[in-house]
């Protein structure tokens, strides 16, 4: 893999087996929780509280229970989040998953989002819900009509609102780390794409860490990434991930056209290879 320009661009020697995505700002163009602050009516004070913890100046752990509280978020509205999410994908997101899928990858979501609304758009995506990592919620199930069990036994009661999370390292600016080791196990060769500063401090944890400033630019992710994607989409995402031999699987099927849209990034110099790995450190992992 190079080390400055897209046209000295080589894949690994060996796929990375285990592709772990951010969601918010990375697989789509929003921020959820800005999203949920939006319907509720308190979309500026929330999202500047999201934007310094994602930049670093504050910790995630000391906004994440603040914000809840002044939100108080429904089951009901956690589903219009995973609508919106929906309708707010990062261009090549899905075809990126599903390539990646198709050469053999693992892919996992890990996100310090809500869970309800991750795993609900991580199943338009194709991944299963174990595959989807993010923040549990415990709602209060006496709420509304709660004994209206023949309405609400495929989705769960709708008015069901907010009680407490789940204690989970998500809720911490450094838990990406212990959680992507865990997905990991022994496995090395794994990468993360992420946009915050919650993804950058997991980058030990992996063996390459890319940044994505196709939704948002952070200065501190951009400089400190092993690998930098500038593009608006995340095309590149594929080639950076597979080796040669893999990326022959996806060659005439529906999966080559974002290969090739990959590899055009690259080409146009819009991927960052500031601090990617060599070639003889890739082989091993």
């Amino acid at each position: 893999m190079s080390e400055s320009t897209g046209r000295e661009f080589r894949h690994p020697p060996k796929s990375f087996r285990v592709v772990c995505f951010d969601c918010d700002s990375t697989l789509v163009s929003i921020e959820g929780i800005d999203e949920l602050a939006r319907l509720k009516g308190q979309f500026d004070h929330i999202a500047d509280l999201t934007r310094r913890a994602m930049d670093g100046e504050l910790k995630l752990e000391e906004v994440f229970a603040e914000r809840l509280r002044l939100l108080q978020p429904t089951r009901a509205d956690l589903r219009q989040i995973a609508r919106a999410y929906l309708d707010h994908l990062v261009p090549d997101a899905r075809q990126v998953i599903a390539a990646l899928r198709a050469a053999g990858c693992r892919v996992h979501i890990v996100s310090g989002g809500l869970l309800l609304a991750v795993q609900e758009f991580a199943r338009a995506l194709g991944l299963p819900p174990q595959n989807v990592h993010a923040v549990p919620v415990v709602f209060d199930q006496l709420a509304g009509q709660w004994w209206r069990y023949e309405q609400h036994r495929y989705g769960g009661n709708p008015d069901e609102r907010y009680l407490a999370f789940a204690s989970t390292p998500l809720i911490e600016t450094s838990g990406k780390r212990a959680v992507i080791a865990k997905i990991s196990g022994g496995e090395r060769a794994t990468m993360l794409v992420g946009d915050g500063v919650t993804d950058l401090q997991a980058r030990d944890a992996v063996k390459l860490f890319v940044g994505f400033g196709g939704v948002i630019h952070r200065a501190r992710v951009a400089a400190e990434a092993d690998v930098y994607i500038e593009a608006s989409r995340l095309s590149a995402v594929v080639p950076l991930a597979l080796s040669t031999t893999d990326t022959r699987k996806l060659i005439s099927t529906e999966c080559e056209n974002v290969l090739q849209r990959g590899l055009e990034d690259i080409a146009q110099g819009l991927v960052d290879f500031r601090k990617c790995p060599k070639p003889e450190d890739q082989s091993s992992g």
